[in-house]
Formats: C-alpha cells, structure tokens, sequence
C-alpha cells in the first residue's frame, strides 16, 4: 500500500506547483516584447509565438502559469524598459 500511496503524493506535490491559471487579459506589445496586462500588472509573456498574430490592445481570455526558466529578450536594441512582475507562459488561449 505505501508503494502505491508515496508516488501518488510526490506526483501530486508536482502537479500543484505548476499552478494554471484562467483570467482576462489584454494583450500589450512594444520593442521590449510580448505581454499580458492582468489586474494592473504587465507580465512578460515566455512563449511569444501563443501571441505572434494577436494585435496591440486585443482583450482575451488566457489559461497560464509562471515561468521559472525564460529567456525572451528582444533581438533588437531599444531603449525603452517595460516594466513587470514576472514572466508567465500561456498554455491557452481561450
């Protein structure tokens, strides 16, 4: 019984850390890259080509968690800096 109970709870230790969340956001693109406004904040968004045809300023619903490991820079120089409380990835665009 405890092999059986020990992996079920490790994998749903893993499972919740990956928390996925549903919310409205607005889509906000400058020379800095790709990001969601939610709740007043701007979050850098990781996986850039969920948004690559999704105009500046376009309201939609996305299902996403925070990213751990990104590294979207923006190819090119620009003196502008973006600021924003994290990086997330979109796992969908509802």
């Amino acid at each position: 019984m405890k092999y059986i109970l020990i992996p079920t709870l490790i994998f749903c230790a893993l499972v919740s850390c990956q928390k996925k969340t549903e919310k409205n956001a607005t889509v906000i693109k400058d020379c800095t890259g790709s990001y969601v406004h939610i709740n007043d904040k701007d979050y850098l968004i990781c996986n850039t080509e969920r948004v690559e045809n999704i105009e500046t300023g376009t309201e939609l619903s996305i299902t996403y968690q925070k990213a751990e490991n990104c590294d979207v820079l923006s190819p090119t120089l620009c003196e502008m800096y973006h600021k924003h409380e994290g990086t997330i990835e979109i796992i969908e665009l509802n």
